[in-house]
């Protein structure tokens, strides 16, 4: 994968570990809504608002890219042409507001769900002088998702696949059989003698027709139980699982 993409994936997978991508869309120097674009043939374009919420002018780069998952990696991204995302830059004074217009750039069509990132980042002012190299500077940067609808009616299922140890931590892996993504947002989990679910979160997308590690937090080494995968569009699911260590 070209360099700058894996940096991008890496950078994002730390910024959901620590920011979460909160549904609402505020985050520190930023409120943007929505925080998902859905796109269709018979709705081709739409807008995303940003709104500088910080005491100083602030730019940015936006950038679309193509979304998909491994096995291996959680989060591959790729250059794309199929979606565009005008002004690609732009500036902010405190408070000002940017409507970002996303449009769907291919009549191709796909009986799968189609993914895309858009990408919103800082750009860092100069430093000067004295203070280069002095530390690490961070920038914001924000993966809002972009869903193309599949031809036909949308699908989606969680089929489960196994349960593994990871670094003493355990992860039961899922599949999406369907065509187009589910969002998970919490794993529950009840067991003989546990007087209380444990509820793990787990902010995940798994799209369609791949495959998400979703870790669990088992009390005193439980085994079997009853697991409930709660998303934001199927619902709750539930699934009777014998857990090995």
């Amino acid at each position: 994968m070209n360099e700058r993409y894996r940096w991008k994936a890496a950078f994002f997978a730390a910024f959901l570990f620590i920011f979460g991508l909160a549904a609402t869309g505020v985050f520190a120097s930023m409120n943007i809504s929505p925080v998902r674009v859905n796109l269709s043939a018979d709705h081709d374009k739409d807008i995303i608002r940003i709104t500088n919420q910080e005491s100083s002018a602030k730019s940015y780069e936006v950038e679309v890219v193509g979304w998909t998952q491994t096995d291996e990696r959680r989060e591959v991204y790729t250059p794309t042409e199929d979606v565009l995302a005008v002004p690609p830059l732009f500036s902010l004074n405190p408070g000002e507001e940017q409507i970002i217009r996303v449009g769907l750039l291919t009549d191709t069509e796909s009986s799968i769900e189609r993914s895309y990132r858009l990408f919103i980042t800082e750009i860092a002012p100069p430093e000067p002088q004295e203070t280069r190299n002095t530390g690490v500077n961070m920038r914001l940067q924000i993966g809002v998702p972009v869903f193309v609808a599949p031809t036909g009616l949308p699908s989606a299922s969680l089929k489960y696949v196994e349960t593994t140890m990871i670094a003493d931590q355990t992860y039961i892996r899922f599949e999406n059989t369907g065509n187009s993504h589910v969002k998970v947002t919490e794993i529950q989990y009840s067991g003989p003698g546990i007087d209380e679910d444990t509820k793990t979160a787990a902010v995940a997308y798994i799209l369609a027709g791949k495959s998400a590690l979703l870790p669990i937090d088992l009390p005193n080494g439980r085994q079997v139980g009853t697991i409930r995968i709660v998303t934001e569009n199927l619902g709750v699911m539930e699934y009777e699982l014998p857990f090995v260590q």
